[in-house]
């Protein structure tokens, strides 16, 4: 979203996501953006996407095996980072997905929270002093406005998620829970009630 498209400046870019972020994979990312990777790659869900320990209060801290678990969803990372990191010939690194990646990556350096649009200062990043007016505000401004609404949605798939693996007498594990989202965000494009409320 870069509105300056010289050659040095993409460079400066790419160079700036390889270093702050793409090695470390996307710092937010919702079911939607799980979802979309998913359908369009034709790949469950599982086969490129880890998990991580939850803190307790966490929106996004998924419940399994009775509660003896809370685990957070994030993109899988390799030995050289992001799953879908990908090595150019000019030997920077980029993201594989393209207008596929999460949208914290697509908007990056644009931070991901609610209003207007502000730059979000990375840790060790020295290649340049990204400014708003580097940005495609309109661009950003929509951006935000799709990942507030997929995030909320997300804290409710999890939330309700979580009320069932509560009440279910099966030890339900990940692959479960991601066979749930993939339920869950159809019926949230079809406008149809949630999957346990089809099947009730």
């Amino acid at each position: 979203m870069i509105l300056d498209r010289s050659v040095e400046a993409r460079a400066q870019w790419h160079a700036c996501r390889a270093k702050a972020r793409c090695a470390r994979g996307p710092r937010q990312v919702t079911g939607a953006d799980i979802v979309r990777i998913s359908r369009t790659l034709a790949l469950e869900p599982w086969h490129f996407t880890e998990t991580a320990p939850a803190i307790a209060d966490d929106p996004t801290g998924i419940v399994l095996d009775k509660g003896r678990r809370r685990v957070f969803l994030k993109i899988a990372n390799a030995t050289n980072g992001c799953v879908f990191s990908i090595r150019t010939p000019s030997g920077a690194r980029g993201c594989g997905l393209g207008d596929l990646a999460p949208v914290s990556c697509r908007i990056f350096p644009a931070d991901t929270k609610d209003g207007a649009p502000a730059i979000r200062r990375e840790p060790g990043c020295d290649c340049r002093e990204w400014t708003l007016e580097d940005l495609d505000q309109e661009a950003v401004t929509e951006a935000l406005r799709t990942w507030s609404a997929d995030r909320d949605h997300w804290f409710e798939v999890v939330e309700r998620w979580n009320a069932l693996a509560s009440e279910s007498a099966e030890e339900l594990g990940i692959e479960d829970f991601q066979r749930y989202l993939l339920e869950a965000e159809s019926a949230r494009e079809t406008g149809a009630g949630w999957p346990e409320e089809a099947t009730a």
